[in-house]
């Protein structure tokens, strides 16, 4: 017999090249930072950035329209307002055509809706007023506040907590009285929509100052105004002789003001409210010997009211109201009665961003965008209402300072793109959901607010 063999013992198996590389503790950083790099060129915040958005760049247009190939739609013509006055300006041509306003207005906002172009506008006296501007002027009455209505075919005004339902191609008016000390954010089917107390814009650390804004001077070239008679305030068109008030301020403002406020740098500014679009009504605070109880409440046409949410109403449209609470969290909740606590939800807060509004809808309420401030620094939040992660939701970058006090809302386009005006007047055009944001008529002066004519 011969002897059993020893076994064989096979060398150890040495590891590839490969496996040794990607072990090393650099290898495996690198590597992760490599994912990082790529993730954010395609659109994606790194890790640490997740609570606060998908961070968006604007883009320095040199033409009013950017190149076909960035770009998938225009904006068409857009209604904008400049230093007081109104220009069309055709953003593929890049021209402006000045609007004639009726004598003595100076131009607060302005809009399309349905074909009609629409102003609300301050008179010498400091109070504000409405206009239907085509096919031609036409006084609409006088107007603290002015929302389109939910049929399309509509303005509501509100003037000494009534508000009036003002046709714009024949039918009657209607009357609806609102609770005191609200003021009305919007129009839906279910109701009225308007709210009580509101949420101070947070205030900036002392190692913070905001950026100053100069105050323009009135315009040489302003029109001789005409001051309106004490009838003419409650329904007829304005009349008299008086001088045109200087450009009126950023976006809304209270009627005791008359031009840009400045800011001298220093110090801390005091909270400011937010205020509604299409509005000059000064909100009343929450907090302080006058405040009153943050709420949303529906106003029937028949005047009685119900309670929607212990929030503030940011804006509304459809069947959909945006609302932002107390510790400035947005949430989206339905006006429908019954359908409310139910139907509130959420959206996921930014931690690193303030939304402090005014915020705007599109017009089916699925997309919402709301300006924000991290310190002296202004965003425009956009996303849809059903956001369930802060990846949904984009943050465009707005230069030129934090937003005003009164800034003019966003503004949707036809096609639910977003337009609004950056702290310094440039116009940003933002399509939800692009990883680039631009700017408009670059050769125009700064603007105060922007529509789609």
């Amino acid at each position: 017999m011969s002897p059993p063999s020893e076994p064989v013992a096979r060398p150890a198996r040495r590891r590839g090249r490969l496996v040794r590389w990607i072990g090393r503790p650099g290898t495996a950083i690198a590597l992760l930072g490599v994912a990082v790099v790529v993730g954010v060129v395609q659109g994606q915040p790194p890790p640490a950035a997740r609570d606060s958005g998908v961070s968006v760049p604007v883009r320095e247009s040199d033409r009013a329209v950017p190149d076909e190939r960035s770009y998938t739609r225009s904006p068409g013509t857009l209604l904008v307002v400049l230093d007081g006055g109104l220009v069309r300006f055709d953003t593929a041509a890049g021209r402006a055509e000045k609007v004639t306003l009726p004598r003595g207005v100076t131009a607060l906002r302005a809009w399309n809706q349905d074909g009609h172009d629409l102003l609300l506008g301050r008179i010498a006296n400091g109070r504000t007023v409405a206009y239907q501007l085509r096919p031609g002027p036409r006084y609409l009455g006088a107007a603290e506040v002015m929302v389109p209505g939910a049929d399309n075919a509509s303005v509501w005004l509100v003037s000494r907590l009534v508000a009036t339902r003002v046709p714009l191609a024949g039918g009657a008016r209607a009357r609806v009285p609102l609770p005191p000390k609200s003021r009305l954010v919007g129009d839906t089917p279910s109701g009225l929509v308007v709210s009580t107390g509101t949420v101070p814009d947070p205030v900036l650390p002392p190692s913070r100052r905001e950026t100053p804004t100069p105050t323009p001077a009135p315009s040489a070239t302003a029109p001789s105004a005409t001051a309106p008679s004490a009838t003419a305030l409650s329904g007829s068109a304005p009349s008299g002789s008086a001088t045109a008030t200087p450009p009126a301020p950023t976006g809304t403002v209270s009627a005791s003001a008359g031009g840009t406020p400045s800011v001298s740098g220093t110090g801390t500014p005091p909270a400011v409210p937010t205020t509604p679009p299409y509005t000059t009504a000064s909100p009343v605070p929450s907090t302080g010997p006058d405040g009153v109880p943050l709420t949303t409440l529906v106003v029937g046409r028949d005047g009685r009211t119900r309670f929607l949410a212990a929030a503030e109403a940011i804006a509304a449209a459809g069947n959909v109201v945006l609302l932002r609470d107390q510790d400035r969290r947005l949430a989206v909740v339905s006006p429908r009665a019954g359908a409310a606590p139910a139907t509130l939800r959420q959206l996921p807060k930014l931690n690193a961003i303030e939304a402090i509004g005014p915020g705007a809808l599109d017009s089916r309420g699925q997309t919402f965008a709301v300006l924000g401030r991290t310190n002296d620094y202004a965003w425009l939040m956009v996303g849809p209402t059903s956001a369930e992660t802060n990846g949904a939701i984009n943050v465009v970058a707005l230069d030129g300072g934090a937003p005003p006090p009164g800034a003019a809302p966003p503004a949707f386009t036809a096609s639910g793109r977003v337009l609004t005006v950056r702290p310094d007047g440039r116009i940003v055009y933002y399509a939800p959901g692009e990883r680039d944001g631009f700017t408009l008529g670059d050769e125009l002066p700064p603007a105060t607010a922007v529509a789609q004519a």
